[in-house]
């Protein structure tokens, strides 16, 4: 199976800058932080085109400028951005099944069921493996939308520590686990029966704010959540505030009224669609960069960062059960 997969760096609707600009082009080691998300891409089995959306004009010059570093530049697709991330997401779908028709070749799917790859391009830690051990949990025949997920333990050696700068992510707490969403969407846009609450959910991403808070719990409230979805929110965030003041000694008993399963089915019935969480192991894609402080420490840590990442490939791939194919 190869997807087709689109990395989003607008700069319109909710966006937050980064040393006053669009962060997806800030250098980093010599590239642009966008790259690196190319990169990963390009070097996947599973991945056939490449679509950026964003400031087109940009996009193409920085291409232009770093195509070196790129092993297949004809296979990247620039394209202009929309208003916001919503519409940025058919922007990509729209053209990827546009080429197809222009190339005269069968899709593997139909436009309803055609599945793409979705992710940011401020991930500079993701890696090539990741995306294939994501993509490989993905069964495109029974889900429409796939969200995939880092674990806490995974991404502890990130963690500052009294000499080293480092990252430490919020999560949301469930019953044996702690969760860090990790970037990666695999979705059938025409799937998704209320696509709109997509759009919300990523304008209200930064649940510590109390005006977003309220927010997406009124989007949840109109979309006529039964009680259990509610419930689930607020559990979630009551963790999420406990943990913020110090106290996430306390968070235990109400984790355990928390299961995955049962987040699944709470996004399901707000989504409309099937969805369903992925578990990778891997944890790069869930470092994003969100702030001035985590692009001063990726600079610092990058390199060290990325030899320890290969140890944990290498040791991820000796230990993983042969996988013949996606499914």
């Amino acid at each position: 199976m190869k997807i087709d997969a689109a990395i989003l760096i607008g700069d319109r609707g909710k966006f937050f800058p980064v040393q006053g600009g669009n962060k997806n082009f800030l250098d980093l080691h010599g590239l642009p932080l966008f790259f690196y998300s190319i990169k990963a891409l390009e070097e996947s089995p599973y991945i056939n085109r490449i679509f950026i959306v964003g400031d087109q004009a940009r996009i193409k010059n920085t291409i232009a400028g770093h195509s070196r570093a790129l092993k297949t530049p004809d296979k990247i697709i620039a394209l202009e951005q929309k208003r916001n991330l919503f519409e940025n997401v058919f922007v990509a779908f729209e053209e990827a099944l546009s080429v197809e028709r222009k190339n005269n070749r069968s899709a593997e799917w139909t436009g309803e069921e055609k599945a793409m790859l979705y992710m940011p391009g401020d991930t500079p830690l993701i890696a090539a493996q990741e995306i294939d051990e994501f993509i490989e949990q993905c069964d495109v025949n029974s889900i429409d939308y796939f969200l995939g997920m880092s674990t806490e333990e995974g991404l502890k050696p990130f963690y500052p520590t009294k000499k080293e700068r480092g990252i430490k992510m919020a999560y949301f707490y469930v019953k044996g686990k702690k969760y860090r969403q990790n970037n990666l969407h695999l979705i059938k846009p025409f799937k998704i029966q209320n696509r709109h609450c997509i759009q919300r959910m990523y304008d209200y991403r930064y649940q510590k704010q109390v005006i977003y808070f309220l927010k997406l719990l009124l989007a949840f409230y109109r979309a006529h959540l039964q009680r259990r979805g509610i419930y689930y929110f607020l559990i979630l965030h009551w963790n999420l505030f406990l943990a913020r003041i110090g106290l996430e000694s306390l968070t235990p008993p109400f984790r355990r009224m928390i299961s995955l399963e049962g987040i699944e089915e709470v996004i399901r019935n707000f989504l409309g669609c099937r969805f369903k969480i992925v578990e990778t192991k891997l944890p790069g894609a869930a470092l994003d960069i969100d702030n001035e402080k985590d692009y001063e420490t990726m600079k610092i840590q990058f390199h060290f960062w990325r030899d320890y990442q290969s140890d944990l490939i290498d040791a991820f791939l000796k230990s993983r059960l042969p996988i013949e194919s996606a499914q």
